[in-house]
């Protein structure tokens, strides 16, 4: 076996090829991570938007109210030989109070729960307006009639022909619930039986 052996600038060169192999090695396999990092602003646009539930159709079907027979007490009549009767006569001032009974002719319908809404706006409410249209204020069947007016929107809170209701985002179970009042009045009704006709125009709005 021979040793190898080296002197002078021989030696001195080895050596730094060596070193400068080493140092390099640890430079690629020891140097460690390098990262950089950013911020990105993220913004999102969100549209006006309106969702708006309703019946198109309502059916109100009045509770058949229990028959009466209501005695007005005593009365008592002259008669002539002729057969014409006199006396006391039963009038609206005498007659006696009957389980049912309107104030005067009109009666106020209250529906709850008729029309909900829903959705986004620059406020986050919207306006609910509630209308006649032409020729939407009267129920008829023949000659009979029923006249419908004085139409309001509510909330639970808020009442009136136009109330401002929060919209609460696009979930359903965030929307606002509301229902619908208006006057009947049987002045003019003279039959049983289904009376068509009425109307009423629900709008909302975004405000």
């Amino acid at each position: 076996m021979k040793l190898l052996s080296f002197s002078g600038k021989a030696c001195t060169v080895f050596l730094l090829i060596l070193a400068f192999s080493i140092d390099n090695a640890d430079a690629v396999v020891g140097g460690g991570q390098q990262s950089s990092s950013g911020t990105a602003k993220v913004t999102a646009n969100v549209p006006q938007f309106i969702v708006l539930h309703y019946y198109s159709n309502l059916t109100l079907n009045f509770e058949t109210p229990t028959s009466e027979a209501l005695d007005q007490g005593d009365n008592t009549m002259a008669v002539s030989w002729e057969g014409a009767a006199s006396g006391d006569e039963l009038s609206t001032a005498s007659l006696m109070d009957a389980k049912l009974e309107l104030d005067g002719t009109k009666t106020t319908v209250k529906m709850p729960n008729v029309w909900a809404v829903r959705g986004f706006s620059k406020s986050g409410n919207a306006e609910v307006t509630v209308t006649i249209p032409s020729g939407g204020d009267e129920l008829s069947n023949g000659e009979s009639k029923i006249g419908m007016s004085n139409v309001k929107v509510n909330d639970g809170e808020n009442s009136g022909s136009s109330i401002k209701a929060n919209l609460g985002g696009i979930a359903k179970s965030s929307a606002t619930f509301g229902g619908i009042e208006l006057d009947l009045d049987f002045s003019e009704t003279s039959r049983s039986g289904s009376h068509a006709g009425g109307q009423y125009t629900i709008t909302a709005s975004t405000i």
